[in-house]
């Protein structure tokens, strides 16, 4: 029974370690985000279908630094294709109103889910995706419906 249990985990353990080798062909990527939170974009893999994402964002207005970790895999028979989605945190401040000093600091907590696609001959990747965040510290919080963005990055395999 105990060598049944055995012989199991291991298939299990070698069936998706099977899948994830195949989530990704390239460790990091860096570009742009544009959309609802606009900025720069780092995303690594620190093992097969495990991402952390990082994106700086700045306006006159206001800033802000996201971390996320990102799941990824492959959509079947769609090849360069990929879905992910994660969670995080964000920091950072904004200006609320233009003629006053009326000044807030943000943290809160943000999702994320989308597709990537991958180009095969390029070291390119484009993703869409919606990236809904809220904040713990004040009561803007307007993220919820309009947090879709389209990145574009070039990739380091």
């Amino acid at each position: 029974m105990k060598l049944k249990k055995l012989i199991f985990a291991g298939l299990l353990i070698a069936a998706f370690t099977t899948t994830t080798l195949q989530a990704q062909s390239y460790n990091t990527a860096f570009g742009v985000r544009l959309g609802y939170d606009s900025g720069l974009s780092l995303k690594h893999f620190f093992a097969p279908s495990n991402a952390g994402e990082f994106i700086l964002s700045a306006s006159p207005r206001w800033f802000q630094l996201t971390g996320l970790y990102e799941y990824q895999q492959p959509v079947p028979n769609a090849p360069g294709l990929d879905w992910y989605v994660g969670l995080g945190a964000h920091i950072g401040g904004i200006h609320k109103h233009k003629d006053s000093y009326n000044s807030a600091f943000l943290v809160g907590a943000d999702l994320i889910g989308g597709l990537e696609y991958i180009f095969p001959s390029a070291p390119f990747n484009i993703s869409l995706d919606w990236k809904p965040s809220f904040n713990f510290t004040n009561d803007y919080n307007d993220y919820w419906y309009s947090g879709f963005a389209l990145s574009l990055r070039y990739t380091f395999r």
